[in-house]
């Protein structure tokens, strides 16, 4: 995993939050996941594709896990409070809960919707817990 640092600009016209390290050269596709406060979405993986995420509203929990053990697992927080890319690569499940209300994940990926559905694994939550 890695985390790709931005910053945030305010004046007195607003702000603009910007991460210029985030080379998108090899993102194909983006999407927004708007899910309900406090419902968790996991555990889903990817043994080739890699994905990026950005907390465009509100506060989200992130984690990994790595899916040759099921067991190396990392956490991440993201906030609108600050402008910063997490990249999972491939050879990892991830999962994310909101934290706040109305809290928008941005997800961008380097596989089209076909070739993610062909590089697509999951787990129950039963099988590999949440907490």
């Amino acid at each position: 995993m890695k985390e790709i640092f931005g910053n945030i600009f305010i004046d007195e016209r607003g702000s603009l939050r910007f991460v210029n390290d985030f080379n998108m050269r090899n993102v194909l596709r983006m999407y927004c996941i708007e899910p309900r406060k406090d419902v968790v979405r996991a555990w889903q993986g990817h043994k080739r594709e890699t994905k990026w995420f950005y907390a465009a509203k509100g506060r989200f929990l992130v984690k990994s896990v790595l899916m040759e053990d099921n067991k190396t697992m990392a956490e991440f927080q993201l906030s609108d409070k600050e402008s910063r890319v997490l990249e999972i690569p491939g050879g990892y499940y991830n999962g994310f809960q909101a934290l706040e209300e109305g809290s928008v994940l941005m997800v961008f990926s380097d596989f089209g919707l076909e070739e993610s559905k062909g590089d697509d694994w999951r787990v129950h939550l039963d099988v590999l817990p949440w907490v």
